[in-house]
Parts: structure tokens; sequence; C-alpha cells
């Protein structure tokens, strides 16, 4: 080699040749004979070095001096070698050097058989490496490595590694037998993994690991139209770990595992027979997922923990012998338009802190539940069906809490089970073929379900278990084998537009001391009475109708409901009247039946209106508000009386703003006013939903919008009273959770503005901030009532009242007291207006009470009347 000249070809005839090859200008060195053997065998060291220039080396089996030693070192210059056999050794390029390697086998070495480091690049096609004691093949620093065609096999450490800055790119590689790690990737690496298959791994699959990451905006970059965006043929153009069209089976750990802050896309990919997960997600690692399809996993399909982000689109999860999906701590998993599958355990199952979205997916045959939401996770579920599960369709249960649009529950032992303290959604669901119950209500339990059907159960439709509190808008229950909704002790759920029908039982049965409300209620085709009401039960129906039953009302011994303007049509034995007219006794009607062709809303105005109008002038104090209302009123009488007429109606906001300080009447107007619009027909039933900030606003991400539409869904077809709405908003704090709860409500009055009518209330100072927070807030909050303190006469009006309403009186010296102490009083910070009147009452009584027990034979006047001596240390007693 010291003789040959730049650009020489030295041909090498057959044999062995012991010595160390060192290369330093451009040569190109070929087996004379390729039929025959030419061994070049290091004594000591490599048995090639390249140092500079660019060799060409072809047909040569080089054997290094030691297995765990390089057999080929190329620190400078380009080596290109072809149809060689390297073995006792590895290859080693580093530096700013470049390799080449074409059909060659690398063997026998201890520590890896290529390495690549620095800022090096090395190429390898069809490229054959076998019996590795350690690392087959690893690139570090900045190096860039390519493999095209490479076979691994009989490695006991890892396959590919890639770490620090390197970038791999390994395309159509079969990976087998590794005792590690297929392939791994540490540090800020990026990989391309293309076209190939990684098998019969003891570890796991592909380890991803450290913060190997496309940037800072790699969410958009990973859309459906840019899939080649990510897949680079030079070092350095991008990082993350992308895998696709990838075969990855048989692994003893996860088929693909992430952790870190590392980015990765796996695409089109098969992972089958992975020995734990299939995908596992963790630390704080991101991976979005594209039509992949996960099989026969020894636990769970895909485990997301701590903070890990997955995003999943098309693709499966089948055959895990554990759960379909696992996900815990605070991670996040977006699932889309994919199937999960024949799952060992439930197919769905998130806890801790895990947030979990179901867009479009279909979970199918489980041993287990469909889905369970456990712990503090939220469940968010849209377009997506459960079918065959052996036990319950869909769980929410411990703290958790759940929001499911257009979700079909089917061919399941429970359909829905809901046991926990917030309020779960079910909006235009479908929950039919279930065995048992088919919407199961855990004891105080307060979902919402809004025009969800529930069919062919074999027991109860619906169960509301003991002092739940749920609410059933414009539902329908049918074909059911038990009864259509059975309400248990204590249970106050909340019924409105309920269709109960071909039910084989009874079509609503309120148990022992149950209560309720029911409105607009249609039973029809029954077994049993179409409603019983228990001993001590007490619900109250409203406009509810009984059609084509043998009985239409059963009552327990000391059954005490309430029926206001119910009826029979078609029904054999009846209770309620068949025809509109005054109810029968028996039936325990409060209030008078509109006579026979009388529009309801005109008897409505008429018989409820004046009175409602009367309560208001009643209230004490408030002149300018009883004026506002009073005007609010008749213009909205006109607004009705101009719909009647088939003219527009004049435009008009009817949120308002309530400002006032505590205890000044304004959870008494609000539920006031929503009674007076129900009376004008501009609200369906004028109930008052009373919340503040802990109802509205969440603890953790993705919370806080399901809390607000929970109660926002309460408060259809009445009135949402926010009280402190200021609350809401927490100065100095963009990122609070109050904000989210604003834009929720802002989106959802603009939804139902038929529907509802939402007043927020507090502090006078404060609220003129609450409205500037969104310009949403400012355009429907144009009015603004103002509730005045009481001064000291409204004060002793509020305490006479107490009075007269306890069988008790105030003598004039006490009214003349009174009214000297209300005028003296400290009104600064914590005074209470009307609550502090009340508070006063009671400690007059208490005290009262002290005096008259030391008299001997008190008279009916003195057991009644509050003298002034009883108002003695009130001062100091009622502000603690």
């Amino acid at each position: 080699m010291r003789a040959a000249k730049p650009g020489a070809v030295v041909a090498v005839s057959p044999g062995t040749y012991r010595e160390c090859l060192v290369l330093d200008r451009d040569v190109t060195i070929v087996a004379e004979d390729e039929s025959a053997t030419v061994e070049l065998i290091a004594p000591e060291g490599p048995a090639v070095q390249l140092r500079g220039g660019s060799a060409t080396l072809r047909g040569l089996t080089i054997r290094g001096s030691r297995t765990g030693n390089a057999a080929v070192v190329v620190s400078a210059g380009r080596l290109e070698l072809s149809d060689s056999r390297v073995s006792g050794g590895f290859v080693h390029v580093a530096g700013s050097s470049a390799a080449r390697l074409n059909g060659c086998t690398v063997e026998e070495t201890s520590t890896c058989a290529l390495n690549v480091a620095d800022g090096a690049r090395l190429e390898a096609y069809d490229l054959r490496v076998t019996n590795v004691s350690g690392v087959a093949v690893a690139a570090g620093g900045s190096s860039y490595l390519a493999l095209s065609g490479a076979v691994l096999n009989d490695v006991r450490g890892v396959g590919v590694r890639v770490g620090e800055t390197a970038t791999a790119v390994l395309e159509r590689c079969v990976i087998g037998s590794a005792g590690d790690a297929g392939v791994e990737v540490r540090e800020s690496a990026g990989l391309r993994l293309l076209d190939s298959h990684i098998h019969d791994i003891e570890g796991d699959g592909v380890r991803v690991l450290g913060s190997a990451g496309f940037g800072a905006d790699w969410w958009p970059e990973l859309h459906p139209g840019r899939p080649d965006d990510l897949t680079p043929a030079e070092p350095g153009t991008t990082g993350g770990v992308v895998v696709r069209r990838c075969e990855i089976r048989r692994t003893g750990a996860a088929g693909l595992v992430t952790g870190g802050d590392s980015v990765t896309l796996v695409d089109d990919t098969v992972i089958d027979r992975a020995g734990s997960a299939g995908v596992l997600a963790a630390h704080d690692s991101r991976v979005v997922v594209r039509s992949v399809r996960v099989s026969n996993s020894t636990q769970t399909g895909v485990a997301l923990r701590d903070s890990a982000q997955v995003r999943w689109r098309g693709g499966s999860l089948t055959g895990s012998k554990a759960n379909g999906v696992f996900a815990v701590g605070d991670s996040h998993l977006q699932l889309r338009d994919a199937e999960v599958r024949e799952s060992g355990f439930t197919a769905v199952h998130l806890t801790g802190s895990a947030s979990v979205t179901l867009l479009g997916v279909a979970v199918t045959t489980t041993a287990e539940l469909g889905i369970r939401a456990s712990g503090r996770s939220v469940l968010h579920a849209k377009g997506t069906g459960i079918d065959r599960a052996d036990l319950t369709g869909v769980q929410v249960d411990d703290v958790a809490d759940a929001v499911l649009r257009e979700v079909t529950i089917a061919n399941c032992r429970t359909g829905v089970r809901v046991d926990t303290p917030h309020r779960p959604l079910l909006a235009d669901c479908t929950v039919r073929d279930i065995a048992q119950t088919g919407v199961e209500i855990a004891a105080g339990s307060a979902p919402t379900l809004v025009r969800t059907t529930v069919a062919g159960c074999g027991a109860a439709g619906v169960f509301v278990d003991v002092d739940a509190e749920p609410v059933l808008d414009n539902c329908r229950i049918e074909t059911i084998g038990g009864s259509g909704l059975a309400v248990w002790t204590g249970a106050r759920p909340t019924l409105r537009r309920v269709t109960i029908t071909e039910v084989k039982k009874n079509g609503l049965y309120f148990g022992t001391g149950a209560h309720g409300e029911a409105e607009d209620v249609t039973i029809s085709r029954t077994g049993y009475p179409a409603l019983y009401v228990g001993d001590a039960a007490d619900p109250v129906l409203r406009r509810c109708v009984v059609l084509d039953c043998d009985e239409d009302v059963s009552l327990g011994a000391d059954a005490e409901p309430v029926f206001e303007q119910c009826r029979s049509e078609r029904v054999g034995s009846a209770v309620w009247p068949a025809t509109a007219g005054p109810a029968p006794a028996a039936a325990q009607t409060s209030s008078k039946a509109p006579e026979a062709g009388t529009p309801p809303e005109a008897e409505a105005s008429e018989d409820t209106l004046q009175p409602l109008l009367g309560q208001l002038d009643e209230l004490i104090g408030l002149v300018s508000v009883k004026r506002d209302v009073g005007t609010m009123v008749k213009l909205m009488h006109l607004v009705k009386r101009r719909r009647e007429a088939g003219l527009a109606p004049p435009p008009m906001s009817r949120h308002l703003v309530f400002a006032g300080n505590p205890g000044t009447g304004k959870t008494t107007v609000a539920r006031l006013y929503g009674q007076l619009l129900a009376a004008l027909g501009m609200l369906s039933s004028g109930h008052l939903v009373e919340v503040d900030r802990g109802t509205l606003v969440g603890e953790y991400v993705g919370h806080t919008a399901p809390k607000t539409q929970a109660a926002f869904q309460r408060a259809l077809g009445g009135v949402l009273f926010i009280d402190e709405a200021y609350a809401l908003v927490s100065e100095g704090q963009s990122s609070d959770f109050g904000n989210e709860a604003i834009s929720t409500l802002v989106k959802l009055m603009e939804d139902h503005r038929e529907e509802v009518v939402v007043i927020v209330a507090g502090y006078p100072d404060q609220m003129g901030r609450f409205i500037g927070v969104n310009p949403g807030l400012s355009s429907r909050f144009s009015r603004t009532l103002t509730f005045a303190d009481y001064n000291e006469t409204e004060l002793v009006q509020i305490v006479d009242k107490h009075a007269g309403d306890h069988d008790y009186r105030l003598s004039d010296e006490a009214r003349t007291r009174l009214t000297e102490y209300f005028r003296t009083v400290d009104r600064g910070e914590g005074f209470g207006n009307g609550r502090f009147a009340r508070k006063v009452f009671q400690e007059m009584t208490e005290n009262h009470a002290g005096r008259i027990a030391e008299l001997d034979d008190p008279s009916d006047e003195q057991l009644s009347t509050l003298e002034a001596a009883d108002l003695t240390d009130v001062a100091f007693d009622v502000r603690g």
C-alpha cells in the first residue's frame, strides 16, 4: 500500500494476511478471485484503519484482534466496504468521516457490530449482523446512520441504539432475537424506522427515551395530509421518532415504549403479541398514532401514565389480555375512529387524574366493563359505541366526571352506572338491549340525561338509588322488563318531557320516602299501574299523561304525591281525569285544572301571574327592583301577545345582573322571576338552579366544561342563578379555570337562548369587573337590577315578618329598640342585611325563652311577645 499511487487499484491474491492495514489515500483493494478467500487478520489492534482519502475494499474477510475492539476504524476520509465479512471486532466510524457498507456481514463481536460517533456518517445496504453480545448498531454524537435492507439477528443487547443528537434512518430492516430492545432512542436523537420488521425481542420492541422531539410546533406538524414531512433523508432536518409501515411482533416487554419528553409518530404499523403493553407512554412523552393495529398484548393494548399525551387515529386494539386502554396519572389520550375489541379486563379504563377523549370509537366484546372512569379522571366520549360488555357498558365512579354525547351502549349486563359526586352528562345517547338495568344511578349521584333513549332492558330502565338527584330531560324509556324508572328512598329526580312506554311493571315507581318532580311526562302501555307512589313518598307531577294502561295511579298508605294538571286517556281504572277538568279528590290535586277548551297558556297567565306579582309586591323594600321586574313582565307579556299575533318580538335580553350586598333578596327575586316567566309561557318550568364557582369550576384540566354543562342542563326550562359570579374571575390569574367556565356559559347561552335565563349576582363593585372580562357577557347582560341595603325600618319589618311567621309579635318597646339598634349597627364587611335581621330574630327568641323559663305561670301573651329586654346582648352575639 505504501507503493500504491493515489487512485490505484490493488488486486489481492487469495490467502491469509496477518497485518494491520493503514490507508491514507485514494485506493481500491479487491479480491483477485471472487471465489476464493482473502483474509486480513490483525495481530494487534484494528485490521483496517482509514486515516484519510477515499478507499474502497471489496470481497475481503476482515478479522480484528479482539472481539471487544474495533476491527475497522474510519477516523478520516471515506470508506466503501462491499461484499465483505467483518468478525472479531466492530466497524467504528468517527470524526467527520464517512463509510458506506454494501452487502457486508459483521459477526462475532462482544460490544457492537457498527458504531458511528461524533459527526460521522455511516450508510449500510443489505447488511447482515449476527452473534453480537452488546449493541448491534450504535449511533452517537451528531452522527448520521442509514440502514437499508439490514438483517440483525442473535443480539444479546439492543439491535439499534441512537443517542445524543444523532439521526438514524432504518428502512426495510429486520431486527430479531435481541435480548434488551429492538431499537432504542436516547437523549435528543432522531429516528426514522420505515417498512421494517422487529420480532422475538426479550425486552421492548422500540424504546424511545430522553427528549427526542419535533420542536415546539410538533402537534400542528403531525397532520394526516403531511406524513412525508417527517421522513428526512439527511441528518439534522428534524428531531423526533417516526415509525411507519412497520411490524413489531413477539416482544417480552412493550411493543413500543416512550418516556422522557420525547415525541413519536407511529403510522400504519402492526404491534402483535407484546409481553406487556402494546404501546406504553410514560413521563412527559407525546405520541401521535395513525392506523396502528395492536393485537394480543399480554397486558394492556395501550397504557399511559405520568403526564404522557397520546393522540390516536384509526387502527385497532384487539385481544389484549388485560385492558384495551389504561390511562393513569395526569396523562391525556385522544382516541379517534378506532376499535377496541376483545379485552380481557375493562376495555377502556382511566383513573388517577387522567383525561381520555373518545371520538367515533367502537368498543366491543370485553370480559368486564366497556369504559370505566375512576379516581379523579375525566372522560369525554362522542359518536362512540360500546357493545357486548359482560358487566357494565360505561361506569363513572369515585370522583370521576364524564360527558357522553351521541354514545350507544348495547348488549351489556348493565348499560350505564354513575357513582360519583360530580354531575356527568349523557346527551343524545342510546342505551339498548341490556340484560339488567339500563342506567343505574348510585346513592347520592346526580347525572344529567338529555335527549337519551333507554330501551330493551331486562330489569329497570333507569334506577335511582338512595338520595340521588338525577335530571332527565327529553328522554325516552321503552320496552323494559321491569319498571321504566324506579326511585328509591330519599332520591329526588327531576324529569322533564320524558316518555315511558312498553313497560312490564310500573312506568314510574316511587319507593318509600322517595321525592322528585316530573313535568310533561307521558306513560303508556305498562303491565302494572303506570305510576306507583309508595308510603311517605311525595313526588310532584305536573302536566303528566297516562295512555293505554289498565290503571294509571296506585298509592301507598301514606303516600303524599302532588298532581297538577295530570290526565289519563284510554285507561281501564283511572284516578286522574280522562279529560281536562277538576281532578278528583283521590288524585290529591294541588291546583285547579283548566276548564275544557281553555288554552293552558291563558289559564296560567290569569291564575298564576297575578299571585306571583302579589308575592313580589309583598317583599319588604326593593322598590326599584320591584319596579324593574314589573316593567320586564309587561314587556314580556307584550312579546307573548305579539308572537301569538304572528308579529316579530322586539329585541330584548332576559338575562340579568343582580348587584347587591348579601341578604338583600336576590335569590328570592330570582326565583319569582323564573316563575313569572313560566306563567307567561317564556320558560317551560321556571325552576331555579342556584350555583357558585365551586359548582362550575373544576380542579384540573378538562374538568370545568363538563361541570358547567351539567349545571346548565339542570337549569334548562328555568333560571340559572350564579351567586358571587365575580369569583369566576381571579384577578391576576389569566389561566384560571373560571375563564373556561365563562366561555362555556356564553356558548351555552347562545345555543339555548330560548330555553333558559341566566342571572349573575354579587357585590355591586365587583359585578362591573365581571361583566367586562368577556365580550359575550356584556352583550348578553344588558340590564342590571340594583338591590339596595335595607334601612332600619325595613330591617324591623323583616324581623316583624319572621315573628308573625312563627307566632310571635313585637311589643312597641321592642320595635322602638330594634329601630335604634339597626340605625347604629356596624354595616361594614360581613353585614348580612335580611340574613342579619333573621339572626337577630333568632337571638331574640332564645333570650325570650330564657326569660320566660324563670316565670312560674306565663300567660299566652307573655309566651308570644318579644320585648325590648330580649334584644339585650344581641349586638354582641349576632355578628359572631
